[in-house]
């Protein structure tokens, strides 16, 4: 499996280090493509906030929603909860205390009803 089918995929259980690695990869990232974008458009244009600059974050912004979002559900999963549950992430205050419990929440020992326990295999 590649990075991106580990990331886009609401199936099975994600322990909490991959979830660390994943979450942490996908903000590196886009702050990484903001970061560029920004640089380059001011290199070429003089303005730093263009319209490129802005469809380039916004694109990026969704599909590291997404991301999130699906990291969260099998995170959840590893958790023995339903992964409706990442709705929480989007209220304010409550979202963040969410999901630093998501990253430090130890998860269901063996077999639950969305499969194997992921530090097993």
């Amino acid at each position: 499996m590649n990075i991106f089918q580990e990331i886009f995929t609401t199936e099975g259980r994600l322990n909490r280090g991959k979830f660390f690695k994943y979450y942490l990869l996908i903000t590196l990232m886009g702050a990484t493509a903001t970061f560029v974008t920004s640089c380059m458009a001011t290199l070429f244009t003089g303005d730093p906030n263009g319209t490129l600059v802005t469809m380039i974050t916004v694109l990026w912004a969704v599909l590291a929603t997404a991301g999130a979002c699906m990291l969260m559900v099998r995170r959840l999963h590893d958790l023995d909860k339903n992964g409706a549950l990442f709705l929480v992430s989007f209220i304010p205050v409550v979202g963040l205390i969410f999901l630093v419990y998501l990253f430090f929440a130890e998860g269901q020992v063996g077999r639950n009803r969305f499969g194997e326990d992921p530090l097993a295999q």
